[in-house]
């Protein structure tokens, strides 16, 4: 789930963005036409009135895009944050992964989301939500490899990860990098590479549907070589540092959907330990 301290564009992100909307204040209507909706923020502003603009891609159970829907664990929080503020969720897909936190920077969306984690890099550049969940990750391998057995092994990892620098400079050449999830997960198959870092509630949900004989889904441990194995990270939605009141409303948000019971039916409902719902005070890796 976990990525970026800053995901560059990939050629041609910059192209436009392909925005599909979905309603998310209840029946078939927008929440901008609901006379009877009142927003738990009435001063929240975002780029498009009446609409909250995700950047997103798929990277299921976080986040699943079907035709016009978003869903997965962050899509369905998004969608209950959208209900509490009367404002339907637009979708930015076109450029996956790489385009989320850019989008976000470069005011094009109002918030990202895609398993971001908090990091003390991305304070800077974008305002990080308080944690939604904490996100433990791990190796995956065909041979039950560790965090601690990666020398010398052909490692894999998705653009942007935010252990990628520190694996490349242990690995050197035997760290490869993908574009996907598709690409990489064929690759350890086809046994092309060794093991993948990833997220562990990512790998275990897709391989309820796509398995991979053999496959081994290993939590990391502190390694010396990458620091950023030493923690649990914090899964937070992105929004702009000059839009402080979104931030701070989508905290708000948050905490209410913590407290009512709504995000642990939620993590539930897609198979995860709802006790990771419970990350506890804010931190950075």
């Amino acid at each position: 789930m976990s990525r970026t301290l800053v995901r560059a564009l990939s050629a041609g992100t910059a192209a436009g963005l392909l925005a599909i909307s979905l309603s998310a204040c209840g029946g078939g209507n927008t929440a901008s036409s609901s006379g009877d909706c009142k927003p738990a923020h009435s001063d929240l502003k975002t780029i498009n009135q009446g609409e909250l603009t995700v950047a997103s891609y798929d990277y299921a159970p976080a986040t699943i895009l079907q035709g016009d829907n978003v869903t997965g664990m962050e899509g369905d929080l998004i969608n209950e944050i959208a209900k509490l503020e009367c404002v339907k969720v637009t979708v930015s897909t076109s450029g996956g992964a790489g385009a989320v936190i850019p989008s976000v920077q470069s005011k094009r969306v109002d918030i990202g989301s895609g398993n971001w984690l908090r990091t003390k890099e991305r304070t800077k550049i974008v305002y990080m939500s308080t944690p939604l969940w904490s996100d433990p990750q791990a190796i995956v391998s065909t041979k039950g490899i560790t965090s601690d057995d990666l020398e010398g092994k052909v490692v894999g990892s998705v653009a942007g990860n935010l252990w990628n620098d520190s694996l490349q400079k242990w690995l050197g050449d035997k760290f490869k990098i993908y574009q996907d999830d598709e690409s990489i997960y064929g690759d350890l198959k086809a046994g092309r590479i060794d093991a993948l870092v990833a997220s562990s509630a990512s790998a275990k949900y897709r391989f309820k549907d796509a398995p991979i004989e053999g496959a081994q889904v290993i939590d990391v441990k502190p390694n010396p070589n990458v620091p950023q194995f030493a923690a649990v990270g914090q899964v937070m939605l992105p929004s702009s540092l000059d839009n402080d009141a979104l931030g701070k409303a989508l905290d708000e948000d948050i905490k209410k959907l913590r407290e009512d019971g709504t995000i642990k039916k939620i993590l539930e409902k897609y198979g995860i330990d709802p006790s990771v719902g419970e990350p506890g005070a804010p931190s950075e890796l």
